[in-house]
């Protein structure tokens, strides 16, 4: 049976809970679009159209237009004050979020693990093998995670976000230790869950523990000794690269690239916009975890 609401809902109010609870950044993407202030752009000196926006054309157009690349450098300082006036970043996150199928039957080839009903999502082979091959090579310096709501009802659904109990109600495993198989069940949050084709138990992962007990000092990375433009610029460096030797993802992830060639010099602004297109292509939202607010990043 079909869980009766969508995965970009569950997406949208898990991250609006975890930024009110915890100490996450949002880099530029889905939160973050409305920071560019538009979603589409065009030069035009078509004097009915601007007549009809009600202003005057005469021999000369009003309008002359601006260059994109002037807005790419405002948005460049733009970023770069926003990241300066938020505490240190420490350690990366990628959130692969699942909406769960709810097995009500024996007939359920996971059942016999069970006996009662289960949650149930799939584990795409090319999607794993990337989130596989950006953990070993970055090993410490990055938390990947699949999270999926123990949760039948878009009515249950709202309900839990407006008690603002969304993570507790979440099933959350770490990518790696899903390796090699093809799906994860449970029966509810907060327990183990069961991941197969070859069953093995996954104990219980308390997200919000697990977060705030990461420290930066302790992080066997170097980005310590980094500030937070640094930070965020060599880590998307890092995505770009892996994702573009991906077998499966690398024509595409290039395709959707391509118009950005011209905003490389732009790092700030760049990596955001790439890693926007690293989400739409893979489902992969990227997150940032901070140190404490009082702590911020002088640069």
């Amino acid at each position: 049976m079909r869980t009766n609401f969508e995965e970009k809902t569950y997406e949208g109010y898990f991250n609006t809970e975890l930024d009110k609870r915890t100490e996450i950044f949002f880099p530029l993407g889905q939160v973050q679009e409305g920071n560019l202030g538009f979603d589409a752009s065009a030069f035009s000196t078509n004097s009915s159209l601007w007549r009809m926006f009600g202003y005057p054309f005469g021999i000369f157009p009003l309008f002359i237009g601006f260059e994109l690349r002037e807005i790419a450098d405002e948005m460049e300082k733009f970023l770069g004050r926003v990241i300066m006036n938020i505490p240190r970043m420490k350690a990366n996150l990628l959130f692969q979020y699942k909406k769960p199928e709810f097995i009500t039957r024996a007939t359920g080839k996971e059942w016999i693990h069970w006996n009662q009903p289960y949650f149930r999502y799939d584990i795409y082979k090319e999607q794993q093998e990337l989130l596989m091959h950006i953990d070993s090579t970055l090993g410490a310096k990055i938390l990947i995670l699949y999270a999926s709501p123990a949760i039948q009802d878009v009515n249950e659904l709202v309900d839990i976000k407006v008690r603002g109990e969304l993570i507790e109600n979440s099933n959350f495993s770490k990518a790696a230790e899903l390796n090699l198989h093809h799906r994860n069940t449970y029966i509810k949050a907060g327990t183990y869950s069961i991941a197969c084709s070859d069953p093995e138990r996954m104990d219980n992962l308390d997200l919000l523990k697990l977060l705030s007990g990461i420290n930066g000092e302790s992080n066997s990375n170097n980005y310590g000794k980094e500030n937070n433009r640094q930070f965020i610029i060599s880590f998307c460096k890092q995505i770009e690269s892996m994702i573009s030797e991906d077998r499966y993802f690398s024509n595409s992830f290039k395709q959707l690239n391509s118009s950005l060639e011209g905003l490389r010099k732009f790092e700030l602004f760049y990596s955001f916009l790439m890693m926007i297109n690293f989400r739409q292509l893979t489902g992969t939202q990227w997150l940032i975890k901070l140190n404490d607010k009082s702590k911020y990043d002088k640069m």
